[in-house]
This record gives structure tokens, sequence and C-alpha cells, in this order.
């Protein structure tokens, strides 16, 4: 080949190298990074999106098999690496934590998730209350469980629905639950550990207030735990009268706390009524026999996340 023509080409092949250099810097000018960055981090999430089954069955019965939480750990963990202020995130990795033995990890996870624009909210409350309440700290228990009794439940329930992780959640077909149900239990519940945290500290004045303040509520639910608290406390200040009114009112909603029928027996035995003593006193009896997993109210102690 002619070294003219060998020249001509070495220059057409130089002029469109610049080309395809000059045409890439033009097309990297034009890349939206944010997009881009934000399709990559979306492939990412979708990919690690575990399947909640196990969590969800475990939430509501921990007698069963324990999940492996590394998936959930992995998924909360990585939302949180791309977006480190997401609540929701950290209080389900909270949860997780938990239950993995990562007590204090968890702790740190829940306290830091636990207000939004100066509002408490109600789940890393009311797991903070649990954990405090298991370790017997009655004082820092109360705070939080106080908490989460006075969270706003509709701010509850718009934050879940607004949620991605918990439309995750909520599409699995062991989730089966409503929402409100679900708030008012835990409140309700909430109410409950508060109770016994107060009582525990010797507090009977707040012991009463609060019991009225859950009975008021049209929304709680165990009403006889509220008139049980009120009904102790009252036995522990030495007004015996309105304690039997409290432990009658209680009995009235659940006959099946045996506890409610050894005080009562107390009562009797201390108005001289011996018969009705030994009555009650056998009820009791005979109901601890049974163990029902119901009572004492504050024996249920789970973090919750719904």
């Amino acid at each position: 080949m002619p070294k003219s023509i060998m020249n001509r080409i070495q220059w057409l092949l130089g002029r469109m190298a610049w080309i395809y250099v000059i045409m890439f810097l033009f097309v990297m000018t034009c890349v939206d990074y944010k997009t881009l960055d934000m399709r990559i981090k979306t492939r990412h999430l979708n990919d690690a999106i575990p399947d909640y089954s196990a969590m969800v069955v475990f939430s509501r019965d921990q007698t069963g098999m324990t999940p492996n939480w590394k998936p959930y750990e992995d998924y909360f963990e990585l939302i949180l690496k791309y977006i480190p202020d997401d609540l929701i995130a950290k209080q389900l990795l909270g949860f997780v934590d938990y239950y993995s033995g990562r007590e204090q990890k968890a702790i740190d996870l829940l306290k830091s998730s636990a207000v939004m624009n100066g509002h408490d909210l109600l789940w890393p409350d009311y797991n903070l209350g649990v954990i405090y309440f298991k370790k017997g700290m009655w004082p820092q228990a109360a705070e939080y469980l106080l908490k989460s009794v006075t969270a706003s439940p509709r701010l509850t329930e718009i934050l879940m629905q607004n949620s991605i992780i918990y439309r995750q959640i909520t599409v699995n077909p062991y989730f089966r639950y409503s929402l409100p149900d679900g708030i008012n239990e835990a409140q309700s519940k909430a109410c409950i550990l508060l109770l016994s945290s107060l009582y525990q500290m010797g507090q009977y004045d707040k012991v009463v207030l609060i019991s009225n303040m859950g009975l008021q509520n049209p929304d709680f639910v165990h009403k006889d735990a509220f008139y049980y608290y009120g009904g102790l406390a009252f036995y522990a200040m030495g007004q015996l009268q309105k304690a039997f009114l409290l432990f009658q009112k209680s009995l009235s909603l659940e006959k099946n706390n045996p506890d409610i029928y050894y005080y009562m027996a107390s009562i009797y035995q201390n108005a001289g009524q011996f018969s009705q003593a030994r009555f009650f006193l056998q009820a009791s009896y005979a109901l601890h026999q049974k163990h029902d997993p119901s009572f004492p109210y504050d024996a249920q102690l789970n973090l919750r996340f719904y």
C-alpha cells in the first residue's frame, strides 16, 4: 500500500479518535449523576429486601423458632447507609439488634429514633420501656412507658402507612392485623407496664392517676387490669374499702386473675369474715395451679414494631 494512503488512514483514525473523545466528554457532561446514583441505590435496596414472614410471626409468638436476623440487619443497615436519619429503619434495626443479643446498640438506636419534630414516637418509647422494665430499672421504664402511652396514635399510624418499609411488611401474607388495633393494644400494654413500674416504686398516688386515665381512654383494652392496679394502690395505702370495690370491678370483667382473689381474701379476713376469706383463698390457689400465661398482667414482655 502506498505510503501516502497509509498516512491518510492514520490521519483519519487520529481524527476519529479525537471525535470519540469529544463525544465522550459531551455525554459525560449530560449525565444526571444524582439520578444515576439514586437508581444504583434503589437497585441495591430492592435486591436486599428480606422476606418478613419469620419476623412477623416471631413478633406475635416468640415461643417458636427464632428467625435468622442477618437479612433484616443487612437491609436496615443498608437503608441507614443511604439515609442515615431514617427513623423507621433505626427503630426496626433496634428491634433486630435486641433479639440478636446487642442490647446496648438497640437502646442507642431506639433513643435516637424516639422523637420527631418534638413529638414522642410510640414504638421506640414502648420498646425502651420494655427493656428497662425487664432489667428492673423502674424509673427509666416508667419514663419511656409514659411517653409511649401519651404518644399520638394517629401520628404513629400515619408514619407506618407512609413508610416504604412498613408497606413491605404489611403486604406480607403473614401480616393479617389492623394497624389501629395493634397501636391500641400496644398502648394498653404500655399503660399496664407503667402501672406496674409505679407500683414497684411505691408511687401509689400515681398508680391511681394512671389507672383512671386508662379507664377513661375509650380505645384502651384490658380495663380489668386498670381496675386491678387501682385496687392494688388503695390496698397498699390501707384504703381497703376502695380497694375492694375496684377488685370487684376487675372481677366483673376478668374472673381468672388469681391475685385478685388473694387480696380480696385478705380484705375479708381483715374484716373478720373468715368463711368468705377461705373461699377466695381457695379460688386463688386453684387459679394459680392453672398457670394461665395471661397473669400476672405484666408477665408478657416483648418488644414490638406493630
